[in-house]
């Protein structure tokens, strides 16, 4: 009997011995990708306050307050080994300028594209995707995607939008973004809450990467590819600079 315990318990320490060198082993190969970051200046205009005489306020975006949340979908006959993915902007940066005319008022937004952060856990969560997904997996789409966008070449998304129509229900914007060189128009409605201290504008639309001379990724002789249309939400935040001396938003359209 005591041989057979003592034969016992070598196995099982063999064993606690094996599962605690494969834990080690996917523990190292789960190290979080090392993102890049862009260093050249944003491609904004120079804003202060009171522009000009229309001008009520402007708006400074806060990055920390800000996302904008991209579904990359999957497509071709063998998208059920493929993954849906959750690719986040977290540095948005801008203003908006908001006018007692709302046809003067218009807002500048741009995003670095090498800052771009892939399959969050959080992101996931909040498009609803499946939870797993390995680091090798992150890796290569954030590899890929910075390969299709040439983001060395074209290191900044630009957004410029101004009402297309202020008074109906949701507010519409008329939108130009400018990716990869090349700039398409959107009409997206927005739900919009504005106050003397702050702007909070969130939406949703959706694009295509050929529209903007990109081509999706494939493998496996596009068997496996990603889905050209792009699924955006955004939820975009900005406190006032300053009012000039004497103004308020009291009495604008906004209010």
């Amino acid at each position: 009997m005591s041989f057979l315990h003592s034969s016992k318990a070598r196995q099982l320490s063999s064993k606690n011995r094996f599962g605690l060198c494969l834990l080690a082993l996917l523990a190292a190969c789960a190290q979080p990708i090392t993102y890049e970051r862009e260093t050249s200046a944003p491609p904004l205009e120079k804003v202060e306050p009171a522009v000009t005489a229309a001008a009520t306020a402007i708006y400074r975006i806060r990055s920390e307050e800000s996302l904008v949340l991209i579904r990359v979908g999957r497509a071709g006959k063998m998208a059920h080994l493929g993954h849906d993915h959750a690719v986040a902007s977290i540095d948005v940066q801008g203003f908006v300028e908001l006018a007692a005319d709302p046809s003067a008022s218009r807002a500048e937004i741009v995003m670095p594209l090498m800052n771009l952060l892939v399959d969050e856990p959080e992101h996931r969560q909040r498009l609803e995707l499946e939870k797993e997904i390995s680091s090798d997996d992150i890796a290569g789409t954030y590899s890929n995607m910075r390969k299709v966008l040439e983001a060395e070449l074209f290191p900044w998304v630009r957004v410029d939008a101004k009402f297309a129509s202020a008074q109906s229900e949701p507010p519409e914007l008329s939108v130009s973004i400018t990716m990869h060189g090349m700039a398409m128009e959107f009409l997206v409605p927005v739900q919009l809450d504005v106050s003397d201290e702050r702007v909070a504008v969130s939406g949703q639309l959706t694009l295509k990467q050929s529209d903007f001379g990109l081509v999706p990724f494939s493998a496996v002789g596009g068997l496996l590819q990603v889905a050209d249309e792009l699924e955006i939400e955004f939820d975009l935040h900005a406190v006032r600079d300053r009012l000039p001396e004497g103004q308020s938003l009291q009495g604008s359209s906004f209010l």
